[in-house]
């Protein structure tokens, strides 16, 4: 009589529950292998938070998305008709299509809310990697358990087969977002609506590596957004890039203290010149002022509209009266500077 040990019958389980569902891609997997170039792109994970149990979020992102328990998510939420970054969940317990989170404490989740994580396509690795790496992963998590759920097992392998299925297209064109995966509650609508709002983020990243705080002129909650919403490499890869802060390396204690300064004073600025302005309208103002005072340019007012295109409030560079404001604006701005120099 041959025996099996429980670990290689559920291995063996999961396997042929996952196979089954993914024949029909398997030409797709093998018609998809990594180049020795990296794509630069990011592929962007989109979900939502399906319930709030004491203040505890759940959310309909999982183990087949590659989170796994101490991972985190961006929160944002859509409130008239724009976005608001919120802070991170951090993910406390995790199943394969849904994730249970840390209660936050600096902000209160509601139902409805965007979660968002990214990956490099080198990280994910081929369809085929991804379902092993899902595969054994599930093996010993499941390992005490008594028995499974075939209908669960179908969710699981139809949401694997769809993230194979895209993969080949996360690393064809060298785009900055390779590709972007949405939970079945995240409606295309919504992901339209949530484009523009993704440039406005990768935006403020190109200002940060550009030396611009733009924590200092926004909130917390962007700056825990902001550097969640990157690509993080291993500390031990020697290609690794080196932090945006050593690009202005040779800058000295008086003038970050300056810097400092200026950011300051533009918020102040912002905030009292464009109160009735919409709070995530004014750090997207307050944004472009301190990346402008770190910028040359011959057509400030053309640059300044160019701006606004890379953010999800598009229109606001092409009404007149808010170019004359932040023109208004900088020219305090400068004035101040010039005083404090003297």
């Amino acid at each position: 009589m041959i025996t099996i040990s429980r670990r290689t019958a559920i291995y063996q389980t999961l396997r042929m529950a996952l196979c089954l569902g993914l024949m029909a891609v398997t030409n797709v997997l093998s018609a998809a292998p990594f180049e020795e170039k990296e794509p630069t792109g990011l592929v962007w994970f989109i979900g939502t938070i399906e319930q709030v149990v004491d203040g505890i979020p759940l959310i309909d992102l999982g183990e087949v998305h590659t989170l796994r328990q101490g991972s985190h998510v961006a929160v944002v939420r859509y409130r008239d008709s724009h976005f608001t970054p919120l802070g991170l969940l951090e993910i406390t317990h995790s199943d394969p299509t849904w994730c249970q989170t840390r209660k936050p404490t600096s902000f209160e989740p509601e139902v409805g809310d965007l979660v968002m994580f990214v990956k490099s396509p080198g990280d994910l690795g081929t369809g085929e990697r991804m379902q092993d790496a899902f595969i054994r992963h599930r093996v010993v998590v499941n390992s005490n358990r008594n028995r499974y759920s075939t209908v669960r097992d179908a969710v699981e392998a139809d949401t694997m087969q769809r993230l194979i299925e895209q993969q080949p297209a996360w690393v064809k064109d060298d785009r900055r977002v390779a590709g972007t995966v949405r939970s079945p509650t995240v409606t295309r609508d919504m992901g339209t609506k949530l484009t523009p709002f993704m440039t406005q983020i990768m935006s403020f990243q190109d200002y940060e590596d550009l030396g611009v705080d733009v924590a200092h002129v926004t909130s917390d909650a962007w700056k825990v957004v902001l550097d969640e919403l990157r690509h993080r490499k291993d500390s031990d890869d020697p290609e690794a890039e080196e932090p945006a802060v050593q690009v202005v390396q040779e800058s000295t204690e008086a003038d970050a203290h300056a810097a400092s300064a200026a950011h300051i004073t533009v918020r102040r600025l912002v905030d009292q010149s464009l109160f009735e302005r919409f709070p995530e309208e004014r750090n997207v103002i307050a944004v472009i002022c301190a990346a402008l005072l770190r910028t040359k340019t011959s057509n400030e007012r053309q640059w300044v509209s160019q701006q606004f295109s890379k953010t999800q409030f598009p229109a606001l560079g092409n009404q007149e009266q808010m170019l004359v404001d932040v023109e208004a604006i900088m020219r305090q701005v400068r004035k101040i500077q010039q005083g404090e120099g003297q």
